[in-house]
């Protein structure tokens, strides 16, 4: 379906929004558990977005959930931004993951409640949801080329063996502020323990029903590679593994643009 662009529609005004979770639940089921670690992730992510050149991280909102302290947080976005973002570092509760479901509940519900906090969020558009011990280098090419307007930006993908179906990339996505309201508020509470577990098969459901409509990318236009240690494994996303699947992923945008890997 061809989009039809508005040319007197303003350009997006962006919101960068880290979730972080410093002190994971006891069932969070992470190998990257220890707290001070987790923090020093999130201290690094947050120094690097602070001096991200790009209008994807002009306003910044840090959403944390376990209670833990934020100082040293508030202190790097006190003294370490040159540039003088506007910055928003909220602790909001709701770290219990209900019985059977995981910690991509906490996660929406973290944005559910800390999104109704943002003074930002009022000021701006469209939120870029980033898992906050993760960086995106990428992000700002990518988002650089896609059509204005748009009201979502996700990669969705085709599972390998032993899994079989498809589900979306939930460390990053990037969506209006109404688009959020309108299809994820509320949405962790159709998360159960058996088709929809987890987060990525949540996000799935609700934007497939979108494929096709205008301003609706359902692909990264570009590899948006993360950048850090997976909470799930611990594991640097440039690995070995990690690097091929990157690669592989590379090719087949160009040659197999329709399949989803």
């Amino acid at each position: 379906m061809v989009e039809t662009v508005n040319p007197n529609r303003a350009m997006p005004c962006y919101l960068l929004v880290m979730t972080a979770t410093i002190i994971p639940a006891a069932n969070a089921g992470v190998k990257r558990a220890d707290p001070q670690l987790r923090l020093e992730d999130y201290k690094q992510a947050l120094r690097y977005w602070l001096l991200y050149e790009h209008p994807a991280a002009e306003r910044i909102l840090l959403l944390e959930n376990s209670g833990a302290d934020l100082d040293e947080l508030r202190a790097i976005a006190d003294r370490e931004n040159p540039h003088r973002k506007p910055i928003e570092i909220l602790s909001v509760p709701g770290n219990e993951i209900p019985a059977g479901s995981n910690y991509g509940y906490t996660e929406m519900q973290m944005l559910d409640e800390g999104l109704a906090l943002s003074e930002l969020r009022r000021r701006t558009t469209h939120m870029i949801k980033v898992t906050g011990r993760l960086i995106f280098p990428s992000i700002g090419q990518a988002l650089d080329r896609l059509r204005i307007p748009f009201d979502l930006m996700v990669e969705c993908r085709k599972l390998g063996f032993p899994r079989r179906g498809f589900d979306a990339f939930t460390q990053l996505f990037v969506c209006t502020h109404n688009f959020y309201d309108r299809v994820f508020r509320d949405s962790k509470r159709e998360m159960n323990s058996t088709d929809v577990r987890l987060l990525e098969h949540l996000i799935f459901r609700k934007v497939i029903q979108f494929k096709g409509q205008p301003g609706i990318y359902l692909r990264f236009p570009i590899n948006i590679d993360p950048v850090g240690y997976s909470g799930f494994k611990s594991r640097s996303y440039n690995s070995p593994g990690g690097a091929i699947a990157s690669a592989t992923r590379a090719a087949l945008r160009v040659v197999a643009p329709w399949y989803w890997f």
